[in-house]
């Protein structure tokens, strides 16, 4: 399926699940922004982030996060995700939650390579910028009314890049 026709598949469906609907209507309108600390294993190395979510629904939130994969064998990489995360509660009052995610990507690559052979180094860059979707799972623990925890994990699938995002994050819920 081409990526045009993925890409108006999620916003059609986007859009369809932004509808109103009294089900779930305490958590509309919640919102949570925090940090993001993982590892990646696209090039086996830390990663450090921001979140921002978003709540329609019971069921139904978006996340959009900034990542950065730090350098390691020469690469690093910045990311951008777009994601679609769908909350289901563990107990009756919500304070634990599992979370399948899917969701658009943007990467951009950069690859150093440092020239030895002249008299004073020199490094030159080649940076990639890939689209790609996303899929994976979290959980979350909602430790106070405002304090919110998290462990996440999701697979990346780009073009040459495809790997495992692993991620911890805390953030505020207002």
């Amino acid at each position: 399926m081409p990526f045009r026709n993925i890409l108006s598949l999620l916003i059609v469906l986007a859009v369809a699940c932004v509808t109103p609907v009294s089900a779930g209507a305490q958590y509309k309108g919640e919102k949570s922004v925090g940090l993001r600390g993982g590892f990646t294993t696209r090039n086996t190395t830390a990663s450090a982030g921001l979140y921002f979510s978003y709540r329609f629904k019971e069921h139904l939130r978006i996340s959009p996060k900034i990542d950065y994969a730090f350098p390691h064998h020469s690469v690093d990489a910045f990311s951008i995700n777009f994601d679609v995360e769908s909350p289901f509660a563990f107990s009756p009052t919500g304070h634990a939650n599992f979370y399948p995610i899917a969701g658009l990507n943007y990467s951009t690559f950069s690859t150093h390579v440092t020239d030895l052979t002249r008299d004073e180094n020199s490094d030159t860059s080649q940076r990639s910028n890939e689209f790609g979707l996303s899929a994976g799972a979290g959980v979350e623990y909602f430790a106070t009314s405002t304090l919110r925890l998290a462990l996440e994990s999701k697979c990346i699938f780009i073009k040459r890049y495809t790997g495992g995002w692993f991620n911890i994050s805390i953030g505020y819920v207002f």
